[in-house]
């Protein structure tokens, strides 16, 4: 059976759909009678559905140029 560990490095994994039979089996059997790693894989779910909603801001050709000119200003610096 999968540890907590194994839960949370195969998270993801899991939530995407991403896992052989076994292992989904696994994951089942063990979220099953751990209510920790239910919890956390509720929190999981729910974080991705909020961060699948942001819409990232692309920076602006101006504000590409200025932090290039402060990265160039600060290595020229040392």
């Amino acid at each position: 059976m999968l540890s907590c560990k194994h839960i949370v490095d195969l998270g993801t994994d899991y939530l995407d759909q991403e896992l052989g039979f076994w292992k989904k089996t696994e994951m089942k059997m063990h979220l099953m009678i751990c209510r920790h790693c239910r919890r956390y894989m509720k929190q999981l779910k729910q974080t991705i559905a909020m961060l699948s909603r942001w819409q990232l801001k692309q920076p602006t050709q101006e504000q590409l140029e200025q932090l290039k000119s402060k990265y160039q200003q600060t290595v020229s610096e040392g």
